[in-house]
């Protein structure tokens, strides 16, 4: 899993062991360094509060995976939707809260662990409620979702089947070698080893097919393509790249794309919390007609 550790000190052992400690530490870095993300983090540093205490509850009460979305509909969908309300956009919160005053939040709930297809804000109320127990539940987590993940193959979580978000890599890739590169999932958030010469989303293989786009500069965000290795900034008075250690690896046979996160160049770096972060990429990514293999907890 792309998550920190566990951490031993203070006096809430529940709570200092929390997966989310480095998130929530990077989420307010990057949310000092790039203003344009400030308010989709401050969402983001909410749903923590959120998730660690969901967490907690989950780990203490075990529900039965198949009874998840009930679960998660009654104890962590309706503080989701407090945090919502508090430092999410208005439009969000009203629509997150009129699908809690409906009666009926178990069903998205429901959908999202079937792997089903779900309007923008209900994917995020499921996504967000969800979360905490998943993590709690690890390695069984796939046995609450519906989905069959054995058909899916590799271009799918092993553990439940879900779909890639993002790709992230620990090390410097050599052009000879395989196994680097890892595909995280939008579902479970576990991870799983992918070839970097694949598309995560068809499985195209021909270079002519894929492309990488990186940031050049800084300050107007300026993109290009580029290979494995991104163009950087460099002479006199040249600007850094506000995203040095992401790229965008998009597909032209199916025209979708996901953003990639290279932790050798940043190892501050928290792959989610940076994909969600990187707004302009996204915006550079849907201005050249690509679509993401799996929209983020935001809906980018």
């Amino acid at each position: 899993m792309a998550m920190a550790g566990p951490d031993v000190a203070g006096p809430d052992a529940g709570r200092a062991r929390s997966p989310w400690a480095a998130h929530r530490r990077r989420a307010e870095v990057l949310s000092e360094r790039h203003p344009f993300a400030a308010e989709v983090l401050a969402l983001y540093l909410a749903l923590v509060d959120v998730w660690e205490d969901g967490w907690d509850a989950a780990r203490e009460e075990q529900p039965e995976p198949r009874q998840l979305a009930r679960w998660a509909a009654e104890r962590t969908a309706p503080p989701v939707v407090k945090a919502t309300e508090v430092a999410g956009p208005g439009t969000l919160a009203a629509v997150t809260r009129d699908l809690l005053a409906a009666g009926r939040p178990e069903e998205p709930l429901a959908a999202w662990l079937a792997g089903g297809e779900l309007a923008p804000a209900a994917r995020y109320l499921a996504r967000a409620s969800l979360r905490a127990p998943l993590v709690a539940l690890a390695g069984d987590a796939g046995a609450a979702c519906t989905e069959d993940p054995s058909p899916r193959g590799e271009r799918r979580c092993p553990d439940c089947g879900g779909p890639p978000q993002l790709s992230f890599r620990s090390r410097a890739e050599d052009p000879l070698m395989s196994g680097g590169r890892r595909l995280a999932c939008a579902r479970c958030g576990q991870s799983w080893s992918y070839s970097a010469s694949s598309c995560p989303s068809c499985g195209e293989t021909s270079g002519a097919r894929r492309t990488v786009y990186a940031e050049r500069r800084a300050g107007p965000l300026v993109v290009g393509r580029g290979s494995g290795d991104r163009d950087t900034a460099s002479g006199a008075g040249a600007e850094a790249p506000t995203f040095p250690h992401l790229r965008i690896d998009a597909c032209a046979s199916c025209e979708r794309y996901l953003l990639d996160v290279d932790l050798s160049r940043d190892p501050r770096a928290v792959p989610e919390v940076d994909e969600l972060a990187a707004l302009p990429l996204d915006l550079h990514a849907a201005g050249s007609g690509l679509s993401k293999i799996t929209p983020n907890l935001m809906g980018f």
